[in-house]
């Protein structure tokens, strides 16, 4: 079993950068899963995701707003954080999509990330914001339960090459 991951190390957890999978909720009530970028402001305790505004995703959170995200460490020993929720579709707020940006890609390429799509995206296909106001968090921690041998096998293998 898992250890509970405290608030405190959650939040941090979310702060961090890592690929989340978005699940909302179809019109035949299957869910849908989708991988994502995010990013969380832990001042107004708010996730904020980047999309189309026509995208599945959108047209799902329209029509019913809960929602569930998914982020985890993709190494072992694992730990994430899952947050159930309600969210909302709002209109692209270009700080946000340019902090999401520098986030995942960094200063340079973040910059030049939001400038070089075309003007047949941008109005074919305007973005928008999902905003996820969470109602339930909770997180798991794997790490305290594995042996010091094992995290030192696990960083072993981040270090050295693979054999071909």
């Amino acid at each position: 079993m898992p250890h509970r991951l405290p608030p405190p190390q959650a939040e941090r957890f979310l702060r961090g950068r890592h690929i989340a999978v978005l699940t909302t909720i179809s019109p035949d009530g299957t869910p849908l899963q989708t991988p994502v970028w995010y990013l969380y402001d832990d001042g107004d305790q708010l996730i904020y995701i980047r999309t189309s505004s026509t995208s599945t995703k959108a047209r799902n959170i329209g029509r019913d707003p809960r929602v569930s995200l998914c982020v985890q460490d993709e190494r072992p020993p694992y730990r994430g954080v899952t947050v159930k929720g309600s969210a909302s579709v709002e209109p692209e707020r270009l700080d946000l999509s340019a902090r999401m940006s520098r986030h995942y890609l960094g200063a340079v390429a973040g910059f030049f990330y939001l400038r070089l799509r075309t003007r047949n995206q941008i109005e074919d296909d305007p973005d928008a914001i999902v905003v996820i106001k969470p109602q339930r968090t909770y997180g798991w921690d794997y790490r305290p339960q594995t042996p010091w041998v094992g995290r030192l096998w696990l960083a072993a293998k981040r270090i050295l090459p693979l054999p071909l």
